[in-house]
């Protein structure tokens, strides 16, 4: 990395996300660090006035909010202000220092890898060792599948996908444009689905369905996405999942979706727009959950979430209420002991 900050910022403005420059445009950055380790030719990210106790020396620009740029007064580095300083961290961070997925120091298609003859591979994909592509795939352009990882016959890979390695994509299941699957993540998997006889025993049921992601998706490691039992599992743009994460069969998670670790969501429940389940959420079967809601403190949902707004605990409540109720039972005991102090009183006086 290696740019002024007159061109940084006129590579960014007309997107919006910056407002203005504050100071020398000449001076040029090197590198991007956190604000506790950088350096003078150093770019920073200030979002939050709290952090600027913790700059140590004079960057070469920050990126600022406006609440910072208030407290810090006027620094002797260069400032750019930003109206939302963590997506200036994700677009300029994505720009200039992310991984290059692409240079593994091999050649394009792995000798190692097994790719079907039906599959057309085009020049701007990379396939690594050990790959498997089976018949009939679809793969897009600047698509890359890393080692280990299977992509299963039938299945669709959009332009600009990563693969990451140790992945599984089922066969018939569809992958949008620009989404990373990260190690060890499973999609298309059979659905939990049996049948009971007279004597207990289990019978399986085929699951026949598949799953379509949409685009920009981010499934993290070690996320299980099972197919649908009929139909279509369906995860919509932008949805993002941390590590750790299930989804039964038939599910719909709706756009820009944010899904914490250890979140489960049980067959045929749909999430609306913009939902937020935190780590340990759980929820029932052939739920319905309205657009922004959000779910913290490990919620347990089983009933339909018709307005939006903020749940927590279990029983689930609103959040507020559930703050007021775990305050209580911090009391509880003190409570009780007081309540019996007042029953004797009561028997006494009777």
């Amino acid at each position: 990395m290696k740019i002024t900050a007159k061109d940084l910022y006129g590579m960014f403005e007309s997107s919006g996300i910056f407002e203005r420059l504050i100071g020398s445009g000449d001076v040029e950055v090197t590198d991007i660090a956190p604000v506790e380790e950088c350096s003078q030719s150093d770019l920073v990210f200030i979002g939050n006035k709290n952090y600027i106790r913790n700059l140590k020396g004079d960057p070469a620009v920050a990126v600022v909010s406006e609440d910072v740029l208030k407290k810090i007064g006027d620094p002797e580095y260069t400032v750019i202000v930003a109206r939302n300083v963590n997506l200036a961290h994700a677009v300029i961070k994505q720009k200039f220092v992310d991984r290059d997925i692409r240079d593994e120091g091999w050649e394009r298609v792995h000798p190692s890898a097994v790719v079907h003859e039906s599959v057309r591979v085009p020049e701007s994909t990379h396939i690594g060792p050990n790959a498997v592509v089976g018949r009939g795939v679809s793969l897009g352009d600047n698509v890359v599948i890393m080692a280990n990882s299977v992509v299963e016959w039938g299945a669709t890979v959009g332009d600009g996908t990563v693969i990451h390695p140790n992945v599984v994509l089922g066969y018939n299941c569809h992958v949008g444009r620009d989404c990373i699957l990260k190690s060890g993540c499973v999609i298309g998997a059979e659905g939990f689905g049996f049948a009971q006889d007279a004597h207990g025993h289990n019978h399986r049921i085929p699951q026949t369905g598949n799953v379509v992601l949409g685009d920009r998706v981010v499934i993290g490691a070690n996320d299980t996405i099972d197919r649908a039992t009929y139909g279509t599992t369906l995860i919509k743009d932008r949805v993002v999942f941390d590590t750790l994460c299930h989804i039964g069969h038939n599910c719909e998670i709706g756009e820009d979706s944010i899904i914490i670790s250890m979140t489960g969501i049980s067959g045929s429940t749909k999430l609306g727009k913009r939902v937020i389940c935190t780590g340990k959420t759980g929820m029932l079967d052939h739920l319905n959950i309205a657009d922004d809601a959000v779910f913290l403190h490990r919620a347990t949902v089983l009933t339909d979430i018709k307005e939006p707004g903020a749940y927590a605990g279990t029983p689930l409540l609103p959040l507020q209420t559930y703050f007021r109720n775990t305050k209580a039972i911090a009391t509880a005991h003190e409570m009780k002991k007081r309540i019996q102090e007042l029953e004797k009183k009561v028997e006494q006086l009777s």
